[in-house]
């Protein structure tokens, strides 16, 4: 896996991960200068204090020796001997740190190459899967699961749906005479209205999903056979509500306690029986075949797949997260490491600078304690001296 700097719109390519810089830097830092304006006031103070209690006046400045002086070398030599010691601390930590961080670096980059593989995988066989069917059995899912929109399927579909409303229209005063001639049956009557429509739309619907069930994924010999049985039943039981309605159509009617006509009058009674059988099964048919052309197994199992790849893709993305917030730290550390001699070097920079501002206040509050010009000229020259030699 490499790094690479990209610009904020450009887009990032498939397995690549971009160098981010991490929310927290490493700092490693144990040893911290000195507080310098808190220790210039006090020297300041101590230099008035100095002068005020004769420790220190015009002639020993003339002279060119000041006690405080030594005092401060002694002082600034501690400090460098704390930040050599600090400073071998910070280096052996850190390289500790550094080793840890590779470590967890190695796992986040294992996490993320996992969490970025199965991703890959996913979406690969979601585009595999993303085709639509053409024909029963291909393994493909239907328009509608691709897209998401029903209007292709329902434009196929239409014509078929507009049919079986027609055959339902012309079944319903069929049906209501029927109800008529056993009206005296509340039985028989709730009998025949949920026969017909369970063996006309929702049994033939549902042995319709069976059978692409079957199309798609294949049986046995055993499951084969249990279907054909399911059709012959299905075909007995039409043949017996046909049979049922015959009756009650070439049935007299009776009403008001007048014996009328039959409803097939003029009719006889194996063309209404052929009439009755066609329409039940004709029914039947276009419910089996809208069941099995609307409802596609292999639409849950693209559902299941892009619900799958898109579950990876979030545990993907917080895996590349946590690789790149590793290696940025882990970077932070390198860089901590490379600028060791750099910032010890600043360090000694501001130890000497810092110590000559505590000379100069010192020297400072020795003259405002005098009050004395003569002091004043004296001090300015010892602070030039120590400028020069420094």
């Amino acid at each position: 896996m490499r790094f690479i700097r990209r610009k904020q719109d450009e887009p990032l390519e498939p397995g690549q991960v971009t160098r981010i810089t991490p929310a927290v830097a490493y700092d490693g830092d144990l040893y911290h200068l000195p507080d310098w304006p808190r220790r210039r006031r006090e020297e300041r103070e101590l230099g008035r204090a100095h002068a005020a209690d004769g420790q220190i006046d015009t002639l020993t400045l003339q002279t060119g020796s000041v006690p405080r002086f030594h005092e401060l070398e002694d002082e600034r030599l501690a400090e460098l001997a704390e930040l050599d010691e600090r400073t071998e601390q910070e280096i052996q930590q850190a390289r500790a740190e550094f080793e840890a961080q590779k470590i967890r670096l190695a796992e986040s980059q294992r996490a993320f190459g996992e969490a970025r593989k199965a991703l890959d995988d996913s979406q690969r066989r979601v585009t595999e899967l993303e085709q639509p069917s053409k024909r029963p059995g291909d393994g493909r899912p239907s328009s509608i699961a691709i897209s998401g929109s029903h209007w292709p399927l329902i434009r196929r579909w239409l014509p078929a749906a507009l049919l079986l409303l027609l055959l339902l229209i012309v079944e319903v005063p069929i049906l209501y005479q029927v109800i008529l001639s056993w009206g005296d049956s509340v039985a028989m009557t709730a009998l025949l209205a949920a026969g017909a429509a369970l063996i006309m739309l929702v049994a033939p619907h549902m042995y319709g999903r069976t059978f692409r069930s079957w199309q798609e994924h294949g049986s046995s010999a055993k499951g084969r056979w249990l279907l054909i049985g399911v059709a012959v039943v299905w075909l007995g039981l039409i043949v017996a509500v046909a049979v049922l309605r015959r009756d009650a159509l070439v049935k007299p009617l009776i009403v008001d306690g007048q014996e009328i006509g039959p409803t097939s009058e003029g009719v006889g009674t194996l063309p209404t029986m052929i009439l009755l059988l066609a329409l039940l099964v004709a029914t039947a048919l276009i419910a089996a075949d809208l069941g099995r052309r609307m409802h596609n197994p292999n639409d849950r199992r693209l559902r299941e797949l892009r619900a799958k790849r898109d579950a990876e893709a979030a545990v993907s993305a917080a895996a590349q997260a946590a690789y790149q917030r590793d290696a940025g730290y882990a970077e932070s550390i390198a860089q901590y490491l490379q600028a060791v001699d750099r910032r010890k070097a600043s360090r000694l920079r501001q130890l000497d600078s810092g110590f000559d501002s505590l000379a100069t206040a010192y020297l400072g509050g020795v003259v405002e304690g005098l009050k004395d010009p003569e002091a004043a000229s004296w001090a300015e020259r010892i602070v030039l001296r120590r400028r020069t030699r420094s």
